[in-house]
């Protein structure tokens, strides 16, 4: 779980793709936008992508953690749970108590397995069924949208840790009298770690790349780096070196820095960027973890890089291999809501375009999140906007291709956008956790 490159001021995106987009005889919009990994995808639902900081390790053993705090993760695969709540049959789609059920499952059943580290973000989703289709038999909205979260696991790639993962789901279905559960795996070129330097394959060709930097705020010996004091760091010293574009979301993270050690629970800051791999922005990656360590007197920032993706802020440029038999593969859309002139897309109007547009090409898995998001104009100056990250899980067929083009072609007329971001990542395992048995009212409430 989950980009940046050239876009106009609308999506809250990290990329460093000006004179990629030159060389390859791209439009030149008035800036960059960036793309989160998040990577992070399934049902229905709506979620920003990672958070959390420090080592995960294996479910039985322990990685090994450098004194300095730097470690390099090899072997590591990204697990995103998408854990919604839902009541199968009734009209409230969440308890009121949920946000504390959910909190005490994380504690109860979730941190037992999984101790060293992990990361939580809020989400919504919409429910869909085949009844009451659109005249093109696209599936209509039967729910309004309930409450989800995604929690964000980097863990050993073993049956012991599969194992672990299958009693969680089944623990939630349980407690929570869910139906299922969706799981997303990212496995492929993916680097993960705490040590310094980043390692990046730099192609003799640069070719763009994503980059998720998980930064906790809890200050050892008291107090948090506050908003303002992330939002200047942000200004003096990760936009310098990625200008074009760059994506944040905020986060819940938990860890444990030893086995004997308390597990410590602290906000997060999610910065995900889009960018050539060159030498040059491998050592920018660097320089900005150095700065944030040194500031606010961190042990460690986690860094994971997906060097395995597609780019394009334009409808019909084909960043999908269709295959013979089509498989699932994910794609992350970023919306900037500035509207140029003056103005933003509202909450009301995005709402509706997801229900007009995007819902009846992808009805079955997709998910949205907040987010926010910077990207330098053409005249050559730092525009901040509120964006949205559709998150969508699809079979990569020509339909569904053609339909993300529709989609992005009718955000940029309807809002007189320049661009939209997309993401695509096509080596993904998606699971659908599933339970046949109901649980009553009664089993599933508190005692």
């Amino acid at each position: 779980m989950i980009f940046n490159c050239l876009i106009k001021p609308t999506l809250a995106l990290v990329f460093s793709l000006v004179f990629w987009l030159m060389t390859n005889s791209q439009p030149a919009y008035a800036g960059y936008q960036m793309l989160s990994t998040i990577n992070k995808d399934l049902i229905a639902l709506e979620t920003p992508h990672l958070s959390g900081l420090i080592p995960v390790k294996n479910n039985q053993q322990e990685l090994e953690v450098k004194p300095n705090g730097y470690d390099r993760l090899d072997g590591l695969i990204q697990k995103d749970l998408f854990f919604g709540c839902n009541v199968p049959g009734e009209e409230e789609v969440c308890e009121e108590d949920f946000e504390e059920d959910f909190a005490e499952f994380v504690d109860s059943t979730i941190t037992p397995n999984f101790p060293d580290g992990l990361t939580i973000f809020d989400a919504q989703r919409r429910i869909f069924e085949a009844e009451g289709k659109f005249p093109d038999g696209r599936k209509t909205i039967i729910e309004e949208p309930s409450k989800v979260k995604v929690v964000t696991l980097f863990i050993e790639d073993t049956p012991t840790n599969e194992m672990a993962l299958d009693e969680i789901v089944r623990a939630y279905l349980q407690q929570f009298n869910q139906g299922s559960i969706w799981q997303v795996t990212n496995k492929d070129e993916l680097k993960i770690g705490f040590e310094l330097p980043v390692i990046i394959d730099s192609d003799p060709t640069p070719e763009l790349i994503a980059a998720d930097l998980f930064f906790g705020r809890n200050i050892p010996g008291g107090g948090q780096v506050s908003e303002k004091q992330f939002a200047e760091f942000v200004d003096s010293t990760i936009t310098p070196r990625f200008p074009d574009g760059l994506t944040i979301f905020d986060a819940d993270g938990q860890f444990r820095q030893s086995p004997t050690d308390p597990i410590i629970e602290e906000p997060s800051k999610v910065v995900t960027i889009v960018f050539e791999d060159t030498q040059d922005n491998e050592n920018a990656l660097d320089e900005i973890i150095e700065f944030y360590i040194e500031e606010f007197n961190q042990q460690s920032v986690l860094w994971a890089v997906n060097e395995d993706i597609a780019v394009r802020f334009v409808p019909n440029r084909d960043p999908i291999d269709n295959d013979p038999t089509p498989e699932l593969i994910a794609a992350d859309l970023f919306f900037g809501r500035n509207i140029p002139g003056g103005g933003q897309v509202s909450e009301k109007q995005f709402a509706e375009f997801v229900d007009s547009t995007i819902t009846p090409r992808f009805p079955d898995r997709l998910t949205i999140f907040d987010a926010d998001g910077q990207f330098r104009n053409g005249a050559d100056t730092i525009i901040k906007e509120p964006s949205k990250v559709v998150t969508i899980v699809f079979k990569d067929t020509q339909d569904n291709e053609n339909a993300l083009d529709e989609i992005m072609e009718s955000y940029i007329q309807q809002f007189n956008q320049e661009s939209v971001l997309l993401v695509v990542d096509e080596d993904l395992e998606v699971a659908f956790k599933a339970s046949r048995i109901k649980y009553s009212e009664q089993q599933r409430k508190k005692t």
